[in-house]
């Protein structure tokens, strides 16, 4: 109930929102069926496609390797996964004894509180893609980049403020070729 709220109330307000459900069991696939045939002959990927839905099967099985091939996004929830850092919020009247919750929330309440303890997590500053796909980026790296970036991009002639968001797109193979050419 509350993820689906999450999801609805992000989405009108602009947010793009992934989500993840973390399970213990074994599969979600069918032993037996062509989409667990497929992943078991070695493919890396199996989509199924259906008159209403389609699904993914990836055969790594880590937050990692799906964050990697994400489209870019503002939201990643992950239903369950006790144990994966992250931010987590509580759900229920459960008695906890460790803190780390960014918020607790029960059946009935509104997500307002919820909303707002996710609106003051920090963001990735820096964010890369490589051929589209998503390169994590330790915090080190990131205020590398940065540093380096702002170094630039303030000496330049009409930018007036740091304070804008940067956008830089590089092809590497086309910037390769015109340096073999010359």
């Amino acid at each position: 109930m509350l993820i689906e709220r999450l999801i609805q109330t992000l989405t009108s307000k602009g947010y793009t929102v992934c989500t993840l459900k973390h399970t213990d069991l074994d599969s979600f696939d069918t032993a037996g069926k062509d989409t667990a045939k497929h992943l078991n002959a070695g493919a890396l990927m199996v989509f199924g496609l259906s008159k209403k839905e389609s699904i993914a099967f990836l055969s790594q099985n880590t937050i990692d390797d799906i964050s990697k091939i994400l489209p870019p996004l503002d939201f990643f929830i992950i239903e369950g996964g006790k144990n994966i850092v992250c931010p987590k919020i509580l759900v229920g009247e459960k008695k906890v004894i460790d803190g780390g919750y960014i918020a607790k929330w029960q059946m009935g309440e509104s997500i307002e509180k919820v909303i707002e303890s996710i609106m003051v997590l920090p963001s990735d500053s820096i964010q890369l893609y490589v051929d589209g796909r998503r390169i994590n980026l330790k915090p080190f790296v990131q205020r590398a980049i940065l540093s380096m970036l702002l170094g630039f991009v303030v000496s330049l002639k009409g930018i007036e403020s740091a304070e804008c968001e940067l956008i830089i797109k590089v092809n590497l193979k086309e910037f390769n070729q015109q340096l073999k050419e010359i």
